[in-house]
């Protein structure tokens, strides 16, 4: 059986973080390991959301008395999301040096939200990103990451920072929801290839909350069945949209299968 080890939030009352992964990849046949980097009442972004602190909780160790046990492998997909302070943070900079496929998703914020954690854990993720080989952020996290303003990031530059930063670190990054005249851009990129993919944007009447965690979990599928790049974006991007479809009108009837473009050329 496959193995996925997931570092995030355990959250109490949504579909998120550890949540999120375990619905996707436990139904995909993995053996799940779930280390909780903080205990959450319901996401960051609702209003009034509880953080339980445990000063005992160090996700290192729990990682390598997993890891001892169940004698998991230095390539075994280690995905890494929300982290609430700097101390778990270089908990998880351990682990993260040590694991050779590590998916990270930067957890820190979203377009209408802004930054909902602490600056010098999102500092924590600029200085980590460039160790990883796989990526997964929102539009809004590579913003950050990159020092751009999320209002004012053009087209041309995103692709141009995309190219530069996987060419020089050898990684491979998903950038998620990118709006668009009232539609969304997924874009995934590595050293080779760029592509790019558009979907409807599905309007809810509250923010919808996972859909970044699920969509990483599902990028650590695809990354597992050695999908080729075009089909991680294509595939990653059909899961995620049935799955918001089907919370917004309770069909998953989809009409079309998205299709990437490639982006090489520009």
């Amino acid at each position: 059986m496959k193995n996925i080890v997931s570092i995030q939030s355990t959250v109490l009352n949504d579909k998120v973080g550890n949540h999120a992964a375990r619905s996707i990849l436990s139904v995909r046949g993995y053996k799940f390991y779930e280390i909780p980097t903080v205990i959450l009442t319901s996401h960051k972004g609702v209003k009034n959301t509880l953080q339980i602190n445990n000063d005992s909780l160090n996700p290192w160790v729990i990682f390598n008395n997993i890891r001892q046990t169940y004698k998991l492998s230095l390539n075994d997909l280690t995905i890494i999301g929300y982290t609430p302070n700097l101390k778990i943070s270089k908990s998880i900079n351990k682990i993260i040096n040590l694991q050779n496929r590590v998916v990270l998703d930067p957890v820190m914020g979203d377009i209408g939200i802004g930054l909902y954690i602490k600056k010098d854990v999102a500092n924590f993720f600029k200085k980590v990103v460039a160790k990883v080989k796989y990526v997964s952020a929102n539009f809004f996290e590579w913003s950050y990451l990159n020092n751009k303003d999320v209002h004012n990031y053009s087209m041309s530059e995103i692709i141009n920072d995309l190219k530069s930063f996987t060419k020089k670190f050898n990684n491979q990054v998903l950038i998620r929801s990118i709006p668009k005249n009232k539609k969304l851009l997924n874009i995934i990129c590595n050293k080779k290839n760029i592509f790019v993919i558009e979907t409807p944007y599905i309007n809810f009447n509250e923010r919808f909350h996972g859909a970044g965690d699920q969509s990483t979990a599902l990028y650590a599928h695809y990354i597992y069945k050695k999908n080729s790049t075009k089909e991680i974006l294509e595939n990653v991007t059909n899961d995620i949209y049935s799955i918001l479809l089907k919370n917004k009108t309770r069909s998953r009837k989809m009409k079309k299968k998205f299709k990437a473009k490639s982006l090489n050329n520009l």
